[in-house]
């Protein structure tokens, strides 16, 4: 796949869908990805699709993000076979969001079975500024993770950019390498809450990429470049 033009050639398209229950933070996970920003109100009902363009590794890539609802009559053929990727999302303080996402996964697997091929899949604990109304473990997840061959994250929208971006670019990098396009296996980020802790009180936990890769904003010079386009929904964005 091939999206916009740099230096004449076309940059690759990668197609990640984001999966969950409604108010599992779906969206704000991809606003946040999308704008670095953090959103408090919207509306869990539309869905929608984004894009971003970015340069990672010092490739110009062209990322589109689906960020699906689903309903009682939803067709999931829309974003199976349209995606690339997959990030079933549920929300550390609600156990029937957990339950929600076996489900999921044994539709994604059997699709998978169904056209023979691979796509990568991570499930993402989201909301662990909320640890205080946890019901899921992060043994639980990671258990669910190792029983369906997925990648494992625990994160939240409410802090850190870093903390979601890792995810989306996990998933890209694993794209290009079920392509053929890099050897790489991503090591899945999982945040502790000790680490959570001193990312409040103002350090970050070790990312799975090097330091160096991460260009300091504070220069004007950024990784990524900060050109997306978003559609439909609404947002109350904060800062």
């Amino acid at each position: 796949m091939s999206g916009r033009r740099v230096g004449g050639k076309p940059s690759p398209e990668y197609n990640i869908a984001l999966l969950g229950d409604l108010g599992v933070g779906k969206s704000a996970l991809t606003v946040k990805y999308i704008t670095r920003r953090f959103i408090m109100e919207y509306d869990p009902c539309i869905e929608d699709t984004y894009t971003k363009h970015e340069d990672i590794d010092g490739q110009e890539l062209s990322i589109h993000v689906m960020d699906t609802s689903d309903k009682e009559d939803s067709d999931p053929q829309r974003y199976l076979r349209w995606a690339d990727a997959f990030m079933v999302v549920y929300s550390i303080t609600n156990r029937e969001s957990f339950q929600t996402v076996r489900k999921y996964l044994e539709n994604i697997t059997q699709y998978i079975k169904a056209v023979g091929k691979e796509l990568p899949v991570a499930i993402v604990g989201n909301k662990i500024d909320l640890e205080r109304y946890r019901q899921i473990s992060k043994e639980e997840g990671a258990a669910l993770a190792t029983e369906f061959e997925c990648l494992f994250f625990e994160t939240t929208a409410a802090e850190e950019f870093e903390y979601v971006e890792d995810i989306f670019h996990g998933l890209v990098h694993e794209i290009q390498r079920e392509r053929g396009e890099k050897h790489i296996h991503f090591q899945p980020l999982f945040i502790t809450e000790e680490k959570f802790q001193s990312a409040q009180r103002g350090g970050r936990p070790k990312s799975p990429r090097s330091p160096a890769d991460r260009k300091d904003d504070k220069t004007g010079s950024k990784k990524n470049s900060s050109s997306f386009k978003l559609f439909n929904k609404s947002f109350k964005i904060f800062n």
